[in-house]
């Protein structure tokens, strides 16, 4: 399944908005790392498989770069526990995967939430900064 999103649907970037409804990827032939995972998660559940959504970083080896926020799924397999699968690039999770916040769906895995009432401006601005001594090799 996860090889499956990976080589049918072009991932794309969308830095903002919720999840797309897994008909709606499906349709597109693409989706952002969030709704290729909700399509995933759907996908589980069909099959009765337990699936959460994971939000985090991908921690990159080009420290230019920088990191990114990411989503992928973990799917609980008997005698193994919880397992992680990143459709958006087709493989398992690996420690380059950093898990900040998971929930049954996207919304209850936001790293961030709020709410305000009546006339109000806000602005969050955050930084993280990731020491790794991972190497590509």
């Amino acid at each position: 399944l996860n090889n499956w999103i990976y080589q049918r649907h072009k991932k794309i970037l969308r830095p903002d908005g919720a999840a797309w409804e897994p008909a709606k990827t499906l349709a597109a032939g693409e989706g952002s790392c969030r709704d290729l995972t909700v399509l995933f998660l759907a996908a589980c559940r069909a099959l009765n498989i337990p699936a959460r959504f994971v939000s985090g970083y991908g921690v990159s080896f080009d420290e230019t770069r920088g990191h990114e926020l990411h989503a992928w799924a973990e799917v609980y397999l008997p005698g193994a526990g919880w397992r992680g699968f990143d459709p958006s690039l087709g493989l398992a999770v690996t420690e380059r995967h950093l898990a900040v916040a998971v929930g049954a769906t996207p919304e209850q895995a936001a790293p961030t939430s709020g709410a305000f009432r009546g006339n109000a401006e806000s602005q969050l601005t955050a930084e993280i900064e990731i020491e790794t001594s991972l190497s590509p090799f």
